[in-house]
Parts: C-alpha cells; sequence; structure tokens
C-alpha cells in the first residue's frame, strides 16, 4: 500500500512512498541530554528581540561566511556503520521494553518522562513491531530511516548535518506539543529556525565532537523524529494526546515550553 510520507505536522505536500511506518521531525540548555551545541534560548528568539535601547533588530551579529562555511562542515558527519549499528540498537531496546543505561543521550532524556513501557514509547515503537527483535529488524532494514533522509533531500537538507536534523526535530515536536498545528510557508519557516541555529553556535563546541558522536546524535534525532511522526500520523485522538504530552515533557526537560512559542516563517518566537 502507499500513502504519503508526512513530511512536516507542519504542513508540507510530500511524495508518495511504499512503506508500513514513514516518517521524517531539541534544543537544549542540558548538555547532558543534547550535546550543547544547539543553544537554549533559540526559541526565546534571543537573537531577533528588538533592542530598544541601540535601535538594533538583532542582538547577536551575523557571523562571517566563511565562518558560516567552517561551521557547516563541522555539522555534518561520514557515516560509519558501526555507529548506526549502535544507534539502532539502543533504540530496539528501548523501545522494546528496556532502560537506555548507555547508549544515545536523547533516549536517557526520553527514558527520564517516558519510560520503556510507557504508553508514549509503546505508540513509538508500535509501527516497528511486536517485541525487540521485531522492532530490531524493523530499524535495521531502515524503510523508516530512508522515508526521513528521502524527505530531507525532497527539502533540500541532509540526515548527516546536525543543523538539519535538528530544525526537523524542532518543527515538528513543536507542532505535536501544539495539536498537530500548522503553519504556514513552512519551507521558509525550516530556514528561519536553521539560520538562528547556525548564528548561535560555539564554534569550538561543535568542532569539539568527533565523527562518531555527530553521527550518533544525528541519527538519534532523526530516528526519534521519524518514530515520532510516524506514530503521530497513524495514531487516533487519546493516542495523539499521549505523543502530545510526551513531547511537551521532554521540552520541559531540555528548558523549552513548547505551548509559549509560535513558529512563523520567521521562525520561532515567544509568544
Amino acid at each position: 500500500m502507499k500513502r504519503p510520507v508526512l513530511c512536516l505536522v507542519i504542513g508540507m505536500a510530500s511524495p508518495m512512498i511504499p512503506t508500513a511506518a514513514s516518517g521524517q521531525d531539541m534544543i537544549n540548555n542540558l548538555p547532558d541530554y543534547t550535546g550543547a551545541w544547539v543553544m537554549g534560548d533559540l526559541m526565546q528568539r534571543r537573537g531577533r528581540d528588538f533592542d530598544k535601547d541601540e535601535g538594533k533588530n538583532r542582538k547577536t551579529p551575523n557571523r562571517p561566511r566563511d565562518n558560516r562555511a567552517s561551521l557547516e562542515k563541522q555539522a555534518t558527519y561520514t557515516p560509519s556503520p558501526a555507529v548506526k549499528s549502535k544507534v539502532n540498537e539502543a533504540f530496539a531496546s528501548y523501545l522494546g521494553g528496556n532502560p537506555p543505561a548507555s547508549g544515545p543521550t536523547l533516549l536517557r532524556a526520553l527514558a527520564a518522562d517516558s519510560p520503556p513501557r510507557s504508553a508514549f514509547t509503546r505508540l513509538l515503537a508500535a509501527g516497528q513491531g511486536s517485541g525487540e527483535d521485531a522492532i530490531r529488524s524493523a530499524l535495521q532494514r531502515g524503510q523508516l530511516q530512508r522515508d526521513y533522509a528521502g524527505w530531507l533531500a525532497s527539502m533540500g537538507y541532509s540526515e548527516r548535518n546536525l543543523f538539519d536534523v535538528n530544525t526537523a526535530f524542532l518543527m515538528h515536536s513543536w507542532s505535536i506539543a501544539n495539536n498537530g498545528i500548522t503553519v504556514r510557508y513552512p519551507k521558509i519557516a525550516f530556514g528561519a529556525v536553521r539560520d538562528d541555529l547556525v548564528k548561535q553556535q560555539d564554534p569550538a563546541r561543535l568542532a569539539s565532537r568527533d565523527n562518531a558522536r555527530k553521527q550518533e546524535e544525528a541519527q538519534s534525532f532523526a530516528l526519534f523524529t521519524a518514530l515520532l511522526v510516524s506514530a503521530w500520523q497513524d495514531a487516533d485522538a487519546q493516542e495523539r494526546a499521549v505523543l502530545r504530552d510526551g513531547v511537551a515533557a521532554l521540552g520541559r526537560r531540555i528548558g523549552v515550553d513548547y505551548t509559549r512559542v509560535e513558529l512563523s516563517s520567521e521562525g520561532f518566537q515567544s509568544r
């Protein structure tokens, strides 16, 4: 059976792709959870606030063009089968009912509010099969991940770039935490959010990540987002409430109240 990949919950058209569970989409101020390269105040629009005293539209100056190119290079990983297998194994174990004692920090953040076998976790796992072995097999086959990568590519972005996958995560999680709310001009909004991510980077901290860490972070965000969006697409009203609450809890854990920010073609801003 063919069905459209749900690109953005916030409303983009997408190609028809054959798949049983399709999908694609953190900012943080808690380095132990998400790696510290995304600034926790992004969604508060610090870089876009109007400075009344100085009469300036932006408090954060634009970075030089050559520095931007360097940041983009630093945010991109070269794929390793060993890291890919590690991420898939960690997700299969978590979704199969085991606490993530090690592995991606994103899973440990999730488990703090949505432990294995919770309603939220069961909904994420439902489209991948029943039991850890089935989930592991589905993740190893990688259809969900390929759908996600294809969607990002159709937008002009890559699942191998931290800026790209974190932007998609932010937009999808914000949308789901707000009951699947849509936004006009989603491609423009994606670019605005991504630009804010890049402008608020600490180049030294980003450069300190080795390739394996970048891949683990990027694939963790990509896979979680794909699972989340796929689950949302298949959920009924009661299940969507569970997904909404789970994403909202994750947002609070990383220092963001999704219900107090809005998203427009200019990016995120406080309500």
